[in-house]
């Protein structure tokens, strides 16, 4: 049986701002409070913001052809297993990044052209998820195995 993706839409600006909040460990009524706006409301735009980027991580999978086996939409954040090629993965999402795919390998960082943008990508995604870094010089190779290594412990 064939697999259809449903149909995915991206959360709102208002959306991904009271996600953002909630991400950084904010209560329901003191995001109400800062935005001036109902617990209520609050309760009822995380759970679209959630579903909505279920529903991409979901179908950045299902395009990947990635099996999931750990899923975290609240975290904006997939464990999987490219079949492929045959190893580990890991999608993230983030307002700043959208839609990112790692696929775990042993990289030469050193002489990849995409070093910097590499880089800024994990550092960003440090820094949207309040993680810290203990050595932020480390090669975007480190840095992406300290990354899932901290947001696998964050979901278990």
């Amino acid at each position: 049986m064939y697999f259809y993706p449903r149909k995915v839409s991206y959360p709102t600006d208002k959306q991904l701002e009271i996600w953002e909040l909630k991400r950084m460990k904010l209560s329901g009524k003191e995001i109400a409070s800062q935005k001036e706006v109902t617990p209520g409301f609050v309760s009822k735009t995380l759970t679209e913001a959630n579903q909505r980027i279920k529903g991409i991580l979901e179908n950045a999978a299902h395009m990947n052809k990635i099996t999931i086996d750990l899923m975290n939409e609240k975290l904006g954040f997939v464990r999987g297993q490219s079949h492929m090629f045959n190893v580990r993965c890991y999608i993230t999402f983030s307002p700043k990044n959208g839609v990112q795919v790692w696929y775990e390998h042993k990289g030469d960082c050193i002489s990849c052209e995409k070093y910097t943008l590499c880089r800024e990508i994990l550092l960003q995604e440090f820094k949207e998820r309040n993680l810290q870094i203990e050595k932020p010089s480390m090669r975007p190779t480190d840095l992406v195995e300290l990354l899932f290594q901290k947001l696998e412990e964050m979901v278990k």
